[in-house]
Formats: structure tokens, sequence, C-alpha cells
């Protein structure tokens, strides 16, 4: 099953306004909140929205996230965009923060609810299966509690496989046992690429004052060099956000 396919050559690059993010979306050019929500660090670099703006962009998100049954947003992805534009002196820098706490406290444009919360998982690896074909691999901790001990040898996990056409780079869940062999990892069958909702890069940056904040990062240029052009960073790995944490704990 297909986790996500996205272009190479991004189709949303030339997102200037909230209306172009908005038409993004209507247009069918992104189908997924967080890559919305990664947008913005962008638009509000080039604009300076008015509350009215940003009253008809979230109204229009809304509906768009229902008829498009557009992918919502993990709170934690907003939750290390906000933290480091918390310490940026930039031009609305405070106007974005304002929008995307608005985003946060959205329940049709965030995912949670009282019974599923949001895990964070890291990529355990990547091998290469052919030229241009790649394995990712993932892990976690099998819980006990409600879904019996876990017999079968190795870590629980899952795989993704990356591969490229045309213009196009998809990531898909592997789900036959034959594609796990050799590995030290094994599938359960209730993981779902449905509730894989996103994934994206880490890297911890340095202030100049010492802190150090994780924050996310999408491909293409690293969106907090405008916000915080004085900090330094770090590489962490790619993650995955999954929207059943009552079933794994991330490893």
């Amino acid at each position: 099953a297909v986790v996500s396919t996205q272009s190479t050559g991004s189709k949303i690059d030339n997102c200037k306004t909230l209306e172009d993010t908005t038409a993004a979306v209507s247009e069918g050019k992104t189908n997924s909140m967080f890559e919305v929500v990664y947008l913005l660090t962008w638009v509000f670099k080039e604009s300076s929205p008015s509350k009215e703006d940003m009253d008809v962009f979230i109204s229009d998100l809304e509906r768009l996230c229902v008829d498009k049954k557009v992918k919502k947003v993990p709170w934690q992805f907003i939750d290390q965009i906000i933290s480091v534009l918390r310490h940026s002196t930039q031009n609305n820098a405070e106007n974005l923060v304002s929008l995307l706490n608005r985003i946060r406290q959205n329940t049709v444009l965030l995912m949670s609810s009282p019974y599923r919360e949001n895990v964070i998982i890291r990529r355990e690896r990547w091998e290469e299966v052919k030229s241009g074909e790649y394995k990712w691999i993932f892990k976690f901790q099998h819980p006990e509690c409600g879904f019996g001990r876990c017999t079968q040898p190795g870590m629980c996990g899952f795989i993704l496989r990356e591969y490229f056409g045309g213009d196009n780079f998809t990531l898909e869940l592997l789900t036959d046992s034959e594609y796990y062999r050799d590995t030290d990892v094994h599938y359960h069958n209730i993981i779902s690429a449905h509730d894989i909702l996103c994934w994206y890069w880490v890297h911890t940056l340095v202030l100049p004052n010492g802190a150090q904040l994780d924050t996310v990062h999408l491909p293409g240029e690293r969106w907090w060099l405008h916000w915080l052009p004085r900090c330094t960073e770090e590489y962490k790995g790619v993650y995955i956000s999954y929207n059943v944490s009552d079933y794994m704990v991330a490893k």
C-alpha cells in the first residue's frame, strides 16, 4: 500500500501567499496538512497576511480537509517548528506562530483523538535493493497489554520501499513476508499505510546562546535559515509519524 507520493521537482515551490497554499490543496498538488504547515514557513517569509486572511485560510482548509480527504498534521510536527520560531527576531515570526497555534488547536486539521496519539519513530537503517530502489527499516516495541506477547523472532517493525517513477518519489508499505527475509524485523498486519501520516528529516539546531532545538525538515532548502540565520545544525535522522500509539511503542 502506498504511503506517499511526492514530486521530485516540487509542484508547490511557487506558493507565496495563503491563497497560493489553499490553491495547492484544492488543485491536488499536495494532500497533506504537514506539507501545508511546512509551506507556511516560506509564505510568511514572502508576505504578511492579515488576521482576516488567516481566518479565511483556516476556514478554507477545514473545508478542503473534508472534501479532499487531506491527511491531518501531527501536533509534534507543529510544535517543533513553533519552538524554533519563538527564538526568531525576524518580521512575521510572531504572526506565523499565531497561525500555527490555531492549526494546533483545530481538531479538523490536527491528528489527535482521546484514544490515539501520534508516535514518532526513527528510521533504523536504509538499504539499497537495486539502483533507484531502497528499503527503509523501522522498529518498535510490541506492547503486551491487550495484545499478547509477541513470539516471533527479531524485532517488531515494518519496511517502507522507496522508489522513483518519472518525476515522482514514492514510499510503499511492504506487507509480504518475503520482503522481511534476511532482516531482523517482522511485520504485524495491524500496521497500515493509512496510519503513517508523514515522513521527514530531523535536525538539531544550536543557537548562538548554546540552546539546542530539534526541528523538522522536508526536501528543499532548510526553512530555518531565514528565521534563525546564525544557528548551526546537526543531522539527526529520518522519522515517521504513526497514528496508533495504543499499539506500538517507539523503540
